[in-house]
């Protein structure tokens, strides 16, 4: 399972472009940016008083995350996140889910996530699809169903999410609710990684270099875990100390040889990955966001 449900310090990192553009594929608001209305701090309020949706949600965002007051106020971030729900933008609707999914100025509540994140699917939000799986994958406000978290992640999958994609591979490399299917569960891995998420990554390292779903390569299942490290995120600390144990015991076992190969793998690997993120259009998916 990876998706965001308990991951907090994703609050920081949800999609803020405009509504025109597909739910939740925008640009992350992380980088303040003078003059534009929708991520400059010092005009959203300008902004949201013209209806910028994303000003509305950046305005959620800075008070979740404490920007420019004493101290962050779930409240005040629900209030505009609630506003901007009203309106129709999903990814404010995705935040509320999280809000109730961590407790945060609420109590724990994966009902009423589930609420949020259903109206978040309904206007095509494949984040929101994902973190449904999620619930039916864990039992959380739900009755525990693989079957049922099978169909909102291949939803999430279908839609662009990479979290979406990972979970399909993580379902068939380890046959849950479905018969186990390590080609399958690599190929969904690969596509996870195309969208730069790292776990995705970690997953082909390990099961390339084990010679599951394919002849064991030592030396390509290190390029991968290499690789993998420099996409793990802040949120990712325990993943990303998993993958470093890993890539420790793996380069023992290399020779000179081997190690040379690794790292010529690892730079295509990297390079292609930068490139098909790069070169989708404005609008396309980031990964992680919804990494919302």
């Amino acid at each position: 399972m990876k998706s965001a449900l308990l991951i907090v310090a994703l609050l920081t990192a949800f999609p803020a472009a405009a509504q025109e553009a597909r739910p939740n594929e925008d640009e992350t608001f992380t980088d303040v940016k003078p003059g534009e209305i929708s991520t400059d701090p010092n005009n959203l309020i300008e902004g949201a008083k013209r209806g910028d949706v994303r000003a509305i949600n950046n305005l959620g965002l800075l008070w979740a995350r404490g920007i420019g007051v004493d101290a962050p106020n779930f409240d005040e971030a629900m209030r505009w996140w609630k506003e901007g729900a009203k309106r129709g933008y999903t990814l404010c609707m995705n935040n509320l889910g999280l809000l109730y999914a961590n407790g945060h100025g609420v109590k724990q509540n994966y009902e009423q996530a589930l609420k949020w994140w259903e109206m978040a699917a309904e206007g095509g939000d494949a984040w929101a699809m994902n973190s449904i799986g999620d619930l039916y994958e864990n039992g959380h406000g739900v009755k525990q169903s693989y079957a049922d978290a099978l169909d909102w992640y291949e939803r999430a999958a279908d839609g662009g999410d990479g979290l979406g994609m990972y979970n399909l591979g993580n379902f068939y490399e380890n046959g849950l609710g479905v018969e186990r299917d390590l080609k399958r569960a690599r190929d969904w891995y690969e596509r996870s990684a195309d969208k730069g998420i790292a776990i995705s990554m970690h997953r082909l390292g390990v099961m390339t270099a084990e010679g599951r779903g394919v002849p064991a390569d030592p030396a390509e299942g290190y390029a991968w875990l290499s690789v993998a490290g420099k996409f793990f995120g802040a949120e990712d600390a325990e993943d990303a100390a998993g993958n470093q144990r890993a890539l420790e015991t793996l380069a023992g076992t290399l020779n000179s040889q081997q190690s040379v190969r690794a790292k010529d793998i690892a730079a295509n690997l990297q390079a292609r990955i930068e490139e098909r993120r790069k070169a989708r259009p404005f609008g396309a998916q980031q990964p992680g966001e919804s990494e919302t």
